[in-house]
């Protein structure tokens, strides 16, 4: 509100500047104007005044009646012309002082008086012509047409100092709107001031706001990472536990099953209780089921394989029970792999390439998958790509892809999946082995 008020005053300002610079402008054209045409009535007037004695006096002293006529014309056309420009300059009287409009009914009195002065000699014959004319003008016309020359010109110079005037209350005018000017920006410049120091206060209030809640929102996050590595490394050691205790136990006690029954078949002998051997038969393959299916639980939990072999024989394996059960032909390159990986590097890229062979089996309807896992002195990376039918990377974000992200994350490294639909999928994770966001996974 305050930055749209001082726009406001700003925009107000402006169009008041443009509105009395406009009105100054005016002013002056038009004052100058009217005293340019001023100055030609003048002229104008003066030249008919001086020329009208010229006429004059060509008349009353040629002895040529057509020639002395055509100088009366002259004469009478000069007069017109001199009372046409007086007119218009008795508009342009208006409005000035009293002074010029004194000077104004003088200069027209004087006129008429001068040519009121010519009326008797423009009907004299050619004798009274030749015999007055000279003293006429001597006495009569030349005194008059001074007088009216020099009101006329006491006229011009009252006119160019009303001009001077003018300017001078231009100069004056000019004068006040630069001070309004002044002040009013210098008011602007305040009222900003002010309006930037409450605003830039406000903004620091808001940013230290700002800034504790994300600190509160990155500690929450960051809570949230460490609670999930936990429930990971919880999760994984549960599985190791659970593994090994279905493995160990309930598959040696179901094998030692199996083993008593076989001894027990045998001791019956081939011709002795052939019903209760069918029986013992069923039970023994009951109990292969049963081994078969704890072994193969036992395997997802935790192969014991990424124990015992290490990371490359556990992926190879892997690749080679989906190969025979789904027919997608997959493919290991391990040979830049370094044999000694932290042991959370191991869990977390084999889950990686767990869930996505499980999703390349699941929705990919691909022929081919290639797995390649190297290492350096400071991380270790794996690409998983396959040929199936791809999907769209931004719209699709399930569980799986997210258990992703956060083991990858926990550990600090990165994961880029990159698909479309009909070109497969291309998995790249590379995990530092320096440095961890999360707490390490423990088994």
């Amino acid at each position: 509100m305050g930055f749209g008020v001082l726009l406001i005053l700003l925009i107000l300002c402006g169009l008041n500047a443009l509105a009395i610079l406009s009105e100054l402008q005016t002013r002056n054209e038009t004052i100058l104007r009217n005293f340019l045409q001023g100055q030609q009535q003048l002229d104008k007037i003066r030249s008919a005044i001086y020329l009208s004695g010229t006429y004059l006096r060509d008349y009353l002293l040629e002895p040529d009646p057509a020639k002395a006529e055509q100088s009366r014309m002259a004469l009478e056309t000069e007069r017109a012309q001199a009372a046409s420009m007086l007119a218009d300059l008795g508009s342009l009287s208006a409005g000035k002082n009293e002074s010029f409009a004194q000077l104004y009914t003088s200069l027209q009195r004087e006129i008429t008086e001068y040519w009121q002065t010519m009326d008797p000699v423009l009907s004299w014959k050619a004798d009274q012509r030749h015999r007055l004319g000279y003293r006429f003008l001597h006495d009569e016309v030349f005194p008059r047409r001074s007088s009216t020359l020099s009101i006329a010109d006491t006229i011009a110079s009252v006119n160019q100092q009303q001009l001077l005037d003018r300017d001078n209350l231009m100069l004056s005018l000019f004068s006040s709107f630069r001070s309004r000017l002044m002040l009013a920006l210098l008011l602007m410049v305040v009222f900003g001031i002010v309006q930037a120091s409450a605003s830039t206060i406000h903004l620091l209030r808001m940013e230290r706001r700002t800034l504790a809640h994300l600190a509160e929102v990155t500690e929450a996050r960051q809570e949230l990472k460490d609670l999930s590595a936990k429930l990971v490394t919880t999760q994984e050691s549960e599985r190791k536990n659970l593994s090994r205790e279905l493995h160990d136990a309930v598959g040696q006690s179901l094998s030692a099953v199996q083993f008593e029954l076989h001894n027990v078949a045998a001791m019956l002998g081939p011709n002795n209780g052939e019903p209760l051997r069918s029986r013992i038969d069923r039970l023994r393959e009951m109990v292969e089921g049963s081994v078969a299916m704890i072994r193969n639980m036992a395997r997802l939990l935790r192969p014991t394989m990424l124990d015992d072999l290490g990371l490359a024989a556990a992926l190879e394996g892997q690749a080679r029970e989906i190969s025979r059960s789904t027919g997608v032909q997959i493919a290991v390159n391990s040979e830049g792999l370094s044999e000694d990986l932290p042991d959370e590097h191991k869990i977390c890229l084999f889950r990686i390439a767990q869930e996505a062979l499980n999703n390349v089996c699941r929705h990919a309807n691909a022929d081919l998958v290639e797995i390649t896992i190297e290492s350096s002195e400071s991380s270790v990376s794996m690409i998983i790509q396959d040929d199936g039918r791809g999907f769209r990377s931004g719209h699709t974000k399930g569980l799986g892809l997210i258990g992703m992200h956060e083991r990858v994350e926990s550990l600090g490294g990165t994961l880029a999946i990159q698909s479309e639909p009909g070109k497969g999928t291309r998995i790249e994770v590379q995990l530092p082995f320096a440095k961890r966001i999360a707490p390490a996974m423990l088994t």
